[in-house]
C-alpha cells in the first residue's frame, strides 16, 4: 500500500509491504516493483530482506512445555505407540540431528546404558531436554524407553 498515488518532484512517501511468513524461517528475500512517471527511472525495484524467527523454538520455554500443545504434535504425538528406531525417528531426531540443539546419535551411543536411561527418563537439568518417562509427566512407557536405549546403543 502506498501513502499517496501522486508525489510532486522531491516529495517523499511511504510504501507498506506485507510478507506472509507462515511455514518460513531464517532469512527471506522479496522484491517490490514501484512504477513511476519519472522518465529516467520508470521502474524502481526495492530489495527486501527479513529474518523470520521461529515462533515456537525462539522462546525460552520450560522443557516440559514440549508435552503440551502446540509442541506436542511434533515432539510427542508422532511417536505414540512406536518403539526403537521408529520412535527415535518420529520424536527424537528433530533435536538429535547433527547441528541441532542436542547431541547427535553418534554422541549418544558413547553414553552408558544407565546414563541414557537417566537422561531419557528424568531429562537434563538446565537444558531443553525434559524427562520423557510417564513417571515425571512425560509420554513414554518403560518399554519405549528400553527400546530407545537398545536402538541408540545399536544392540
Amino acid at each position: 500500500m502506498v501513502s499517496s498515488d501522486r508525489l510532486a518532484p522531491g516529495e517523499q512517501g511511504q510504501i507498506q509491504v506485507t510478507v506472509r511468513t507462515d511455514r518460513k524461517k531464517g532469512v527471506i528475500a522479496r522484491t517490490v516493483q514501484v512504477r513511476t512517471n519519472d522518465p529516467l527511472n520508470p521502474l524502481v525495484i526495492l530489495n527486501l530482506r527479513a529474518k523470520v524467527l521461529d515462533p515456537f523454538h525462539g522462546k525460552n520455554l520450560d522443557a516440559g512445555e514440549m508435552f503440551r500443545s502446540p509442541c506436542r504434535k511434533c515432539h510427542v504425538d508422532r511417536g505414540r505407540g512406536r518403539l526403537g528406531a521408529d520412535l527415535f525417528r518420529a520424536d527424537c531426531i528433530m533435536c538429535h540431528m547433527r547441528g541441532k540443539s542436542a547431541p547427535p546419535l553418534a554422541s549418544l551411543r558413547k553414553l552408558s546404558r544407565k546414563r541414557l536411561q537417566v537422561v531419557i527418563e528424568k531429562g537434563v537439568p538446565e537444558s531443553v531436554m525434559p524427562g520423557f518417562s510417564w513417571r515425571v509427566g512425560g509420554p513414554l512407557t518403560d518399554s519405549q524407553i528400553r527400546s530407545l536405549i537398545t536402538y541408540i546403543k545399536g544392540r
